[in-house]
């Protein structure tokens, strides 16, 4: 698979009266043509606002530094102008909240045609019948009825297929999903799930989904990036994710989630909360959290290194048990 978004040291700061505060800090990541990948994190830890750097929506007072190389444009290099004619055509966004997202003002129609004739020029006709059409295939009913609608008069779930018949609307090359199944009922997000592996089935749509949701993850992602107040902490594919995570963080979050053969177990909460930007400690972030803090936790913050094939941890507990364990192999 051909690599389609490389995102390179990324850095989101904000100005806050006269503080700037650093949200996003040295991200790096990738997406390959045709892949989903996954980023994971509790909320504040800036995965929206990592996905709102990479399509420059965050307004004036942000300030994003680094490379965000799509299709080995540097999007950062480019204007306003230029912009606008990628949101929407080469990357889509699927926003976690649709009644916030649609324009209440509009009907839903008009909102699915205006990328069709702003981006492909289609004819008002013409645009009208592909987006009955892109409702038709995210499985709206009466989809002509709908098309005149307002988005008060429809369901979440029905407001979430909007969202992503919006996004399939010029069949983009990346699609960004941000908790695309918030606040939906189980079966609805069993629908949208399946709705969007249908998107990236039949298009090759690579697919970066935003999510809190272990179990999301487990079933729409080949990789992963697990994130905590800012910084990347663990990097690998799904399989090693759940069979073996290092981190951790990780691995709180892993002990979490509910357990259907040990249902009558208590779940693991981790301990505190995401430190606050403007509050970040010296060393690792997590350290304040973290059962296996040591002092060097404290006072340094570890780089991203890499444990195994295809797997980077940023710990200083799990380069400690890789140094000792190559140590233990040399002595064999």
């Amino acid at each position: 698979m051909a690599q389609l978004l490389e995102v390179k040291n990324l850095k989101t700061k904000f100005k806050q009266g006269n503080d700037i505060v650093t949200v996003v800090d040295g991200v790096d990541f990738y997406v390959k043509s045709g892949e989903t990948l996954g980023i994971v994190g509790e909320s504040g830890c800036g995965k929206s606002v990592t996905s709102m750097s990479i399509i420059q929506l965050l307004g004036k007072k942000a300030e994003i530094n680094g490379e965000i190389l799509f299709e080995e444009n540097d999007l950062l290099k480019l204007d306003e102008k230029d912009m606008r004619k990628i949101r929407g055509n080469d990357i889509a966004m699927i926003f976690q909240e649709p009644m916030t997202s649609l324009n209440p003002l509009h009907k839903v129609g008009k909102q699915i045609s205006e990328p069709l004739r702003k981006h492909l020029n289609y004819s008002k006709d013409k645009a009208k019948a592909r987006a009955i059409q892109l409702l038709n295939e995210v499985g709206i009913p009466r989809a002509e009825e709908v098309f005149s609608s307002y988005p008060h008069q429809l369901s979440g779930g029905m407001r979430q297929r909007i969202m992503i018949a919006i996004a399939m609307a010029c069949q983009p090359k990346l699609i960004i999903a941000d908790e695309p199944t918030t606040a939906l009922d189980v079966t609805i997000q069993a629908q949208i799930l399946d709705l969007m592996k249908k998107v990236k089935s039949e298009n090759n749509t690579a697919i970066m989904l935003i999510t809190h949701d272990l179990g999301v993850v487990a079933e729409m992602c080949d990789r992963v990036i697990v994130m905590y107040a800012g910084k990347v902490i663990e990097n690998t594919d799904v399989l090693t994710l759940f069979r073996n995570p290092k981190h951790p963080y990780t691995i709180g979050l892993m002990n979490s989630m509910p357990d259907i053969i040990n249902d009558h177990e208590r779940l693991q909460a981790i301990p505190g909360n995401v430190p606050m930007f403007h509050e970040m400690p010296q060393g690792c972030r997590f350290a304040p959290r973290c059962p296996h803090a040591m002092d060097i936790c404290q006072e340094k913050m570890p780089d991203l290194f890499s444990s195994g094939q295809k797997h980077q941890v940023r710990c200083w507990l799990m380069k400690e048990e890789e140094a000792r364990e190559e140590a233990f192999a040399g002595n064999i």
